[in-house]
């Protein structure tokens, strides 16, 4: 499965009449976060895929409301083409707006998805595939000011399922966009989706 992940900024190259031939072998669409609606019903409606998604500290309040028509993966686990994906929306947090949490406010999210991981052990024979957030985990790619802290929480969730990917987003890389983008952490590549990748599974 082609996956088109995108995150935090608005790509020309994404938004453009040759979105459609670039990305036509893509299957879904994920967003990290921060990236306006507009943006991914263009997306999704050019490549016409599903998208799932959690939100960033920049999105507004949306809840647990569906966007752009896509799917809000936080706090869920879902299958989609045999593949196991869970999310946990938002950054660490730094001054009380929406979309973000302490570590011990994301720990708790973490249980609400127990179930739905116990589950997905029990029918499939694997806890998880991909891990979508918005934030990364601690002790890779985050930053070192206080809103793009990793979590610990993250962290601990690839050490216990070993998912093949953590896609994150809220990292920016400007000026070597290239750069330090994966790498590995445990069994789990963890992605920086800044802009886009095209990962496939």
């Amino acid at each position: 499965m082609k996956i088109l992940a995108v995150s935090d900024h608005i790509d020309p190259l994404v938004y453009s009449t040759s979105c459609k031939a670039k990305f036509k072998d893509v299957e879904c669409v994920i967003s990290c976060g921060d990236l306006p609606e507009h943006y991914l019903d263009f997306i999704v409606s050019t490549l016409n895929v599903p998208l799932f998604f959690v939100h960033g500290n920049h999105d507004p309040s949306g809840g647990k409301s569906d966007l752009a028509g896509g799917t809000n993966l936080d706090e869920r686990v879902l299958v989609y083409r045999n593949c196991i994906i869970a999310g946990l929306e938002g950054s660490y947090w730094y001054n009380g707006n929406i979309h973000q949490y302490t570590e011990r406010d994301m720990y708790f999210k973490y249980l609400r998805l127990l179930p739905q991981l116990y589950w997905a052990r029990l029918r499939y024979g694997r806890f998880l595939d991909i891990l979508v957030t918005h934030a990364p985990p601690k002790g890779v790619h985050e930053g070192e000011d206080l809103p793009h802290r990793g979590f610990s929480t993250f962290t601990f969730i690839l050490q216990k399922y070993q998912p093949q990917y953590h896609l994150h987003g809220h990292i920016h890389l400007y000026s070597a966009p290239d750069k330090n983008f994966k790498d590995r952490l445990f069994n789990t590549w963890v992605i920086n989706c800044y802009n886009y990748r095209v990962i496939e599974i």
